[in-house]
């Protein structure tokens, strides 16, 4: 994208975020229908998350100090695909700066 929407919020992603979203989107050469399937849920639901954060930049938790104090001012949005039933297995883990710009990191 070249340009900026009206009333858009500034993302930049932190370094390797872009690569860590990839390879979790990616079907295995040897997927079956099911994992496929999978893999597009996820793409669908990152999608909906950062769609979720230029709309409200404070729906994730605040981390807090804790084991990574680096992390004490950045939000925490915890995912997974509406087929899995346990425990999220995702976190998306965003700072805004300033308010309104998060800064974007997914972890799983």
């Amino acid at each position: 994208m070249t340009g900026k929407a009206p009333g858009a919020v500034g993302v930049s992603f932190a370094k390797g975020v872009l690569n860590d979203v990839a390879e979790l989107t990616t079907p295995v050469a040897d997927s079956d229908q099911a994992g496929k399937d999978e893999v597009e849920a996820l793409k669908r639901r990152i999608a909906e998350l950062l769609v979720e954060c230029k709309g409200n930049p404070f729906i994730g938790e605040l981390m807090g100090p804790g084991l990574h104090p680096e992390l004490a001012n950045c939000r925490r949005v915890r995912f997974d695909i509406p087929t899995h039933k346990a425990k999220p297995r995702f976190r998306l883990i965003y700072r805004n700066e300033p308010p309104t710009a998060p800064l974007l990191s997914a972890t799983g």
